[in-house]
């Protein structure tokens, strides 16, 4: 007997079907033709959320992390769609993921005692990056968990683009970028971003809430990549 799950699950493809009909279109994370993203990409998406702490060799600072996922394949290729292809339609997919790591920093935090609101923080994008793209990768994959970020940070001055840049030279150039806004202090906030390389702009935003006096409980990532990352702590959640 098919379960109520097996008939979504296929009244759903049937759709995808006919909209491929109208609309030509090839899977976002394998490029298998007529789906917008497919089932086993979309399956693919599974978190298994693990703890990192960063540490900002300059203030002695730690960070509390938690990711949701490693950047693999079909994952990098359903991000890059989405970051440069503007393909927004799998924000939803990868909100699910990015979701359980939120939750995570959430709870550990509420764990510890944290009380009162906590606000949701971005990396600000820059206007050059808005205009190209026409909307903020990560505030759309932030909206699509549900939540609204709230703008604590601005950018102070331009960078050189990240991803030519060693692991140093990712913490140099983004040191100074950010600048708090007015206001913020006593602000309990989580950073959220979709992807960490060094973790050089995640250290840079807590550095510069910090300085405007927030309270940075720490992040949460929808994925991370190993090759460059260094963490002074791990767990599996």
């Amino acid at each position: 007997m098919t379960s109520l799950t097996d008939f979504i699950s296929s009244l759903k493809e049937h759709a995808a079907d006919a909209l491929a009909l109208a609309l030509p279109i090839s899977c976002a994370g394998c490029g298998m033709l007529d789906r917008n993203l497919c089932l086993s990409c979309r399956d693919s998406l599974v978190a298994t959320v693990q703890y990192r702490e960063l540490f900002d060799e300059t203030s002695l600072e730690r960070l509390p992390l938690w990711y949701a996922m490693e950047l693999a394949e079909p994952l990098s290729g359903i991000v890059h769609a989405f970051k440069d292809q503007g393909r927004t339609s799998v924000a939803k997919a990868l909100s699910e993921p990015l979701r359980v790591a939120m939750k995570a920093m959430y709870s550990q935090a509420r764990e510890a005692g944290v009380t009162g609101e906590i606000c949701w923080v971005v990396p600000p994008s820059s206007r050059a990056g808005f205009r190209q793209r026409g909307y903020s990768p990560i505030v759309e994959l932030v909206k699509a968990v549900g939540v609204t970020p709230t703008k604590l940070l601005r950018i102070t001055r331009t960078r050189a683009d990240q991803s030519t840049l060693g692991r140093m030279e990712r913490f140099h150039n983004m040191r100074g970028v950010y600048r708090a806004r007015d206001g913020i202090k006593g602000k309990n906030v989580i950073l959220v971003d979709d992807v960490m390389t060094t973790g050089a702009t995640m250290l840079e935003c807590a550095r510069a809430l910090r300085a405007g006096g927030a309270v940075v409980l720490g992040a949460a990532v929808l994925a991370y990549t190993p090759k460059n990352f260094q963490d002074t702590r791990r767990e599996i959640a």
